[in-house]
């Protein structure tokens, strides 16, 4: 298939770009007070005693309070999630869903959701009667949660998720495998391809796992539409989270974040819990409470938590100009990204802050041709 290259710009799609990403921000506050207003219904309503009521005549009842709350939320977000995953992405034609399909997909992504919420929920549940200060322990038992999800997503999530198939590309994958080598990352013995073409248009490539498994996965739709060197930037890219350990970073940040998030869960609760027929943090009846102050804390930290993802996105930007050496494809890649997810190129600061776990385009774009120009004055000097 002929590809333009260098990519450029095409002006329809910055156009609809712009009504696009509006519109996902709309959706995404929506979602958002949805989630919020729901809880809060459960506490007001008392809904959250009727659950842990029936819960308790359960042979697990943190685990059946769990579903059961979960189930709430995954009801009360449904038409917001239909309409912004499928409605809304094929208006704009990113999507490739049949209905059925879509169907099955959100059943396994929620399936998945609640493996990881209800595992949580259990070993909260548990050391609130067994161990003091509970969210110490609570904290470590999440960070050993976080890795465990990290280290068996590549073998057992993804292809779960989506149909995965070997990487055809030998020249490609050898000339990958020996820039590991030559950088000392061991570990990444193959390349996978991900089928998101029955899914959407979108293009992406990932890093992913940790020790024996991680991996790096190329979104078919990323290998049918890009060139080859644009495909080696990215995976120059991905490459670069490996080498710098971007995920046990992450995993480290969590960690840091964790313990004070669940001390003020812990005080949020003694202090707003008795308004709303919670005795104690213990009571499964503080569940939905515990779900409000969570998910409002995590917002507030979303500054925090996307500013370091963009930062580490951009280092990954840098190693791929350091070690691919080729910006022009690079910016390139970027542009052809950028239009095949209808991104908008710059965003408002605000939205950059709390919104945005990769540096916009144009951030991007600006690093790779500053790097060619003092890699010019460098040849020239």
């Amino acid at each position: 298939m002929q590809r333009r290259y260098p990519y450029e710009f095409d002006p329809k799609k910055r156009k609809r770009a712009e009504q696009y990403r509006r519109g996902k921000l709309h959706l995404y506050g929506i979602g958002l007070l949805v989630s919020l207003a729901t809880l809060l219904s459960v506490l007001v309503s008392g809904l959250h005693l009727v659950i842990r009521d029936v819960s308790l005549h359960t042979p697990f009842p943190a685990l059946a309070n769990g579903l059961l709350v979960l189930a709430v939320l995954t009801v009360a977000q449904l038409p917001v999630t239909f309409y912004s995953t499928y409605v809304y992405e094929h208006a704009f034609h990113l999507s490739r869903y049949t209905l059925a399909r879509w169907a099955r997909d959100f059943l396994k992504f929620t399936l998945v959701q609640y493996a990881f919420a209800l595992a949580m929920i259990g070993l909260l549940y548990a050391s609130f009667g067994m161990f003091s200060p509970w969210w110490a322990y609570a904290g470590v038992a999440f960070l050993f949660l976080s890795g465990l999800m990290s280290y068996v997503f590549p073998v057992i999530v993804l292809p779960f998720l989506w149909k995965t198939e070997p990487y055809a590309d030998e020249a490609m994958k050898r000339k990958l495998l020996r820039l590991c080598r030559k950088l000392g990352v061991t570990g990444i013995q193959n390349v996978v391809v991900i089928r998101e073409s029955e899914k959407s248009v979108k293009p992406n490539a990932v890093f992913a796992g940790f020790g024996t498994t991680k991996q790096i996965g190329l979104y078919d739709t990323l290998l049918t539409a890009f060139t080859r060197d644009e495909i080696e930037t990215v995976i120059g890219h991905e490459l670069g989270h490996c080498v710098n350990k971007d995920i046990a970073r992450s995993l480290l940040l969590e960690a840091l974040l964790i313990f004070p998030l669940l001390f003020i869960i812990d005080r949020g609760v003694a202090l707003f819990g008795p308004a709303f027929g919670v005795a104690a943090i213990s009571d499964g009846a503080s569940l939905a409470l515990i779900a409000l102050l969570y998910g409002s804390l995590n917002f507030m930290l979303m500054p925090i938590t996307n500013s370091y993802s963009r930062h580490r996105e951009a280092h990954a930007d840098a190693f791929a100009l350091e070690h691919v050496r080729k910006p022009l494809a690079q910016i390139s890649a970027e542009k052809r990204l950028a239009d095949m997810h209808l991104a908008e190129l710059e965003a408002h600061p605000l939205t950059e802050l709390w919104l945005l776990s990769h540096p916009p385009t144009i951030k991007r774009i600006r690093m790779a041709e500053e790097w060619e120009e003092r890699r010019k004055k460098r040849i020239y000097s």
